[in-house]
């Protein structure tokens, strides 16, 4: 078919299907909130029924939990064992990929996200390639060309709201910050693939109906192009930039690298929109707008929660622990109350700049604000702990995290720790959050069995304080709790030893808590002499399956098993308990992961 010589293909709108692309992007945004709103029904319905099992067992005997313990739909049973908690294939999921000690290829999605992935992925190419394909060969191209930049700038919202702390939709439905964050590097994939489409389709028909000179010239004179092409060129350095092995070996570098790029990206297309006037306008106004919002609020609150008229700021007190890591201190100067569960972001200018890296809280306290003599002695006036004590608005909060040196700003932690006088020194920091997704109600459980590898004990801690806290007083369904905790050698142990020692002198502690330590490699057989009571201790790896197998039989009521650790450790304990879903065993499975 021959070529219309008077109609441009190349910058005009002759070719688009303009309602064709509009009727693609109101089935993106409605499958959307479709998929959303379904979510979000099954959140309520699984926070009501936590709700009334919270209700039901808070003040229940034993033996009147036992109605919980199993599950009796055998849908639900195969939904959650096949699906839900399903790795992507048999049983790696969060276990790293490793081709060689530096060369990390990260780690597999999960079967339901696998499948969310794929379909979306699907659907991108089925309207890029519903085309006329009747008409001649450069209108195809032009309508092509229409369609992969009205998909690219439509996927670029959920692309940069995927990627905020502050995502509404994390605490609406209660999807971890992890989830996004996958969500947000395959769309990320999606958009520059698809603004690629889009540049090749243009030039393509530029220089057809031209030359290449014509192609440079466009780029030269029209500023709308020349910064179409360069979001474009970015994206396209993102792909290879954002792999997992080049993200993980230069993390810090490739964060800065990528915000820089992001900027310039929304930067980019929306002067290539607002300079032709393009319809697609107002999706990048979305896309400035909460980018904007979501910068300004973590500001805000970086300074509300760090900075006091009455107190000044927050102070960091950083020491270094056996076995290579470091307890950091940060002393609010104001109370703020920490959820267990929840995790920061913590700055620390000396060392890392702007920078801000996530750690789980290990352990919280509340007292008077603290004097520099008492920040250096760390003494910081204990008390009995109730519920209400933790929430008491006379007091600052000192939060404690546990960093393991690994790499980077850990790695220059510790070293500057080490090479202070007590190893240990003293410096300005902040802190950012708390954040978490709150997936389930944990004193809405019988039972509770928490795995931890090293330094993911962290994310339990709190949890089995506050759990204990609310058996004490009555509201909770808690009648068992078991910590599982693996690490290679007792230096581990020394970094949470006090918080521990304060867990077991708290009220029903020795009836409702047990402590397993599985040490992997033991220095001596003396070290793992057992003291008794709360604690056992056991020489070599932690085994999931017959751990659940163990503790399962005398099980209260409904059962939460999580894991925070090790990708291998979370895998294993993930096949475990889907072991025991495929029993009817009444479990539920979460687990807690920063695989960004």
């Amino acid at each position: 078919m021959k070529t219309n010589p008077g109609v441009d293909y190349a910058t005009g709108h002759a070719g688009l299907d303009t309602p064709r692309d509009d009727l693609f992007v109101q089935i993106i945004y409605s499958s959307m909130s479709a998929f959303a709103g379904l979510v979000l029904v099954a959140r309520l319905a699984q926070i009501g029924h936590a709700y009334l099992r919270y209700i039901v067992c808070s003040g229940a005997a034993e033996k009147q939990q036992s109605v919980w313990s199993i599950t009796e739909s055998p849908l639900w049973v195969r939904i959650k064992s096949r699906l839900l908690y399903a790795p992507l294939f048999r049983k790696r999921h969060n276990r790293e990929i490793q081709l060689s000690s530096a060369m990390n290829m990260g780690t597999l999605p999960s079967r339901f996200h696998s499948l969310l992935i794929f379909g979306y992925i699907l659907s991108q190419i089925v309207y890029c390639c519903d085309l006329k394909y009747e008409n001649e060969t450069p209108a195809i191209i032009a309508e092509l060309r229409g369609r992969s930049g009205t998909l690219a700038a439509v996927n670029m919202v959920p692309l940069v709201l995927f990627a905020t702390r502050n995502n509404p939709l994390i605490s609406l439905l209660r999807i971890s910050f992890d989830s996004y964050n996958l969500f947000h590097r395959w769309l990320g994939r999606i958009v520059a693939v698809e603004s690629i489409i889009h540049m090749a389709a243009w030039a393509v028909n530029t220089v057809r109906e031209a030359n290449m000179s014509a192609l440079s010239q466009h780029l030269a004179e029209t500023p709308s192009y020349a910064w179409g092409m360069v979001a474009t060129v970015i994206m396209a350095f993102f792909i290879l930039h954002s792999l997992s092995p080049v993200r993980h070996a230069f993390y810090e570098t490739f964060l800065c690298i990528h915000q820089v790029g992001a900027f310039f990206i929304i930067l980019g297309v929306y002067l290539h929109l607002d300079l032709h006037n393009l319809p697609q306008k107002p999706w990048i106004q979305w896309v400035i707008l909460i980018w904007s919002v979501e910068r300004c609020t973590r500001l805000l609150w970086l300074i509300f929660l760090n900075v006091s008229r009455r107190h000044g700021m927050t102070k960091l007190r950083v020491e270094a622990l056996p076995g290579e890591a470091c307890r950091l201190t940060f002393f609010l100067p104001k109370h703020y109350p920490v959820p267990p569960g929840s995790h920061f972001f913590a700055y620390i200018p000396q060392i890392s700049w702007w920078m801000s890296h996530p750690f789980s809280a290990a352990w919280t306290e509340t007292s008077a604000i603290p004097s520099q003599k008492s920040i250096q002695s760390l003494t910081i006036g204990t008390k009995t702990l109730t519920l209400e004590s933790q929430s008491s608005p006379f007091t600052h909060t000192a939060v404690t995290l546990i960093v393991a040196a690994r790499q980077g700003m850990t790695r220059a932690l510790y070293t500057r720790a080490m090479a202070s006088p007590d190893e240990a020194f003293t410096t300005t920091g902040f802190l950012e959050g708390p954040y978490s997704s709150h997936a389930v109600n944990m004193s809405s459980y019988g039972t509770a069995i928490l795995f931890s590898g090293g330094v993911g004990i962290t994310h339990h801690l709190l949890f089995i304080r506050d759990l204990l806290l609310r058996a004490a007083a009555g509201r909770a369904a808690t009648r068992s709790i078991t910590l599982v905790w693996a690490v290679r050698s007792m230096d581990s142990v020394r970094w949470v030893l006090e918080y521990i020692q304060e867990i077991l002198q708290m009220p029903n502690a020795d009836a409702i808590l047990t402590i397993m330590l599985f040490v992997s490699k033991p220095r001596s057989p003396a070290e793992m002499r057992s003291p008794g009571g709360v604690i056992r201790t056991f020489a070599g790896r932690c085994n999931p399956a017959t751990v659940l197998e163990e503790i399962m039989p005398r099980r209260i009521g409904a059962t939460v098993v999580s894991v925070c650790g090790p990708g291998a450790l979370g895998d294993d304990v993930r096949k475990a308990a889907r072991r025991q879903v495929d029993r009817g065993v009444a479990v539920d499975f979460v687990e807690e992961a920063f695989t960004w």
